[in-house]
């Protein structure tokens, strides 16, 4: 496969299974927060109200910020 950005891989093959079998109470817990799953969908690395405070919060915890899944937690 022929992408523009070579260096930004798709996410692992894993990531649908993964996220679809996090736990929902986990999940409840970022209802209306931008947050950001692991690369291979296991586990969310941090969430905030906005995405410029997540990207803040994922910087400082040391993390590739072009290796994570941006998402949003719609809330109930």
């Amino acid at each position: 496969m022929n992408t523009r950005h070579p260096e930004i891989p798709w996410s692992d093959p894993n990531f649908s299974d993964n996220q679809r079998n996090f736990p929902p109470e986990e999940l409840d817990k970022y209802a209306g927060q931008h947050i950001a799953w692991s690369w291979d969908g296991s586990r969310i690395l941090a969430g905030a109200a906005d995405e410029e405070e997540l990207y803040r919060k994922l910087q400082a915890a040391g993390y590739d910020t072009n290796r994570v899944v941006y998402d949003f937690v719609e809330a109930p």
